[in-house]
């Protein structure tokens, strides 16, 4: 494990993003080693497990042995070896362990006591024994690649059977963002249509609407690479942000060529005068947006970067996706509303005869 996790990090020093690589298991601490004959502790009536009670009692000092109680105060007893003591191996030697049979019996009647080097502490996971590779991110480095990168180094020197690895710290909390980050634009995307679907009394209109919303995100990620920005999680709540904010240009079209439409208007005029008439309020909606973010994205004073890559995403994905939902909308809209028509017609139709014939039988109307 020790091995693996230096070839680990050895592959990982060869990546520029990553610094202050440094396995957190080093086998160089002065120890003493007992090594117990199980088969002479097991003839003396001795279990492994009061071997390690008794030395972890005399040497770690956490173990409460009594209690002491001085007025309404009670302290904890434990009980310890002396410095000089717990590094002298003839003391260790000396400590009695109990006995099934004898009572009790000196360890070094069943152990071997050395001076020796290994780990100063073992870590667990999930009640396994583990090693961790801890570093940094380089400055100007996306944390993303620097997973990217170790994942491969991992790879590239191959875990034996029964090895795993996962990520913790900042990887771990950026897996776990992503994710919710996802979740909520899912359910956030399903409110939204339940709402328009209500408010619109239809279910192809607010798809229509909601059509804008995988638009825009190209576009803002296209922001942040011109700007020089990673993605990262104020960015992506910037795009969280984007999303309630372009659907309101398709409410705006939808909403009028409905309304037209409703007046008789024929679907081509409808769309044509939607779109004009609806294009200033869009335009005036859009630079106000824009020119009230300008100051945020510049990122002027402190923690000014959080801010500025939410106003980065907003601006760019809500400007440059503009034309394309003044472009795609009215095509959706004419798309859709022709199939319905020709759907209803082709159905009716297709049915109407084998109704009239069924009305016929049933009630004797027609021979």
């Amino acid at each position: 494990m020790v091995e693996i996790s230096k070839q680990i990090a050895a592959r990982m020093r060869e990546f520029p993003g990553l610094v202050d690589i440094n396995p957190n298991l080093n086998l160089n601490s002065p120890e003493l080693q007992v090594k117990v004959d199980r088969q002479r502790a097991a003839d003396l009536g001795v279990r492994m497990a009061d071997v390690g009670s008794t030395v972890r009692l005399m040497y770690s000092g956490r173990d409460e042995i009594s209690t002491f109680k001085e007025g309404s105060e009670q302290y904890s007893v434990t009980m310890q070896l002396l410095t000089e003591q717990r590094d002298n191996p003839d003391v260790l030697g000396r400590l009695m362990v109990p006995s099934s049979k004898v009572g009790q019996v000196r360890l070094e009647n069943l152990a071997t006591i050395q001076r020796g080097s290994g780990p100063a502490t073992l870590w667990r996971y999930n009640r396994e024994f583990q090693v961790s590779v801890n570093a940094n991110v380089a400055a100007g480095y996306p944390l993303d690649a620097a997973a990217a990168y170790t994942v491969r180094s991992i790879k590239a020197v191959g875990l034996p059977p029964g090895y795993s690895y996962l990520f913790s710290g900042q990887v771990k909390l950026l897996e776990e963002t992503t994710f919710n980050m996802l979740l909520a634009m899912l359910l956030a995307s399903i409110f939204m249509y339940m709402v328009l679907a209500a408010q619109f009394e239809s279910f192809s209109h607010p798809f229509i609407i909601m059509l804008t919303l995988p638009l825009s995100i190209p576009f803002a990620l296209f922001s942040l690479w011109i700007t020089g920005r990673a993605l990262s999680l104020w960015s992506a709540l910037g795009v969280f942000l984007l999303l309630g904010i372009v659907k309101k240009n398709g409410i705006l079209q939808v909403d009028y060529t409905n309304r037209l439409r409703a007046e008789g208007q024929p679907l081509r005029e409808a769309l044509l005068e939607a779109n004009r008439v609806r294009l200033r309020p869009i335009l005036m909606t859009t630079f106000s947006i824009v020119a009230g973010l300008i100051p945020v994205a510049l990122g002027i004073g402190a923690g000014s970067g959080q801010r500025a890559a939410i106003a980065v995403t907003i601006i760019g994905g809500q400007t440059l996706c503009l034309l394309l939902t003044l472009l795609v909308v009215p095509v959706a809209y004419s798309y859709l509303a022709e199939w319905e028509e020709v759907r209803w017609t082709d159905w009716l139709g297709g049915n109407w005869g084998r109704l009239r014939a069924g009305l016929a039988r049933r009630l004797g109307l027609f021979q």
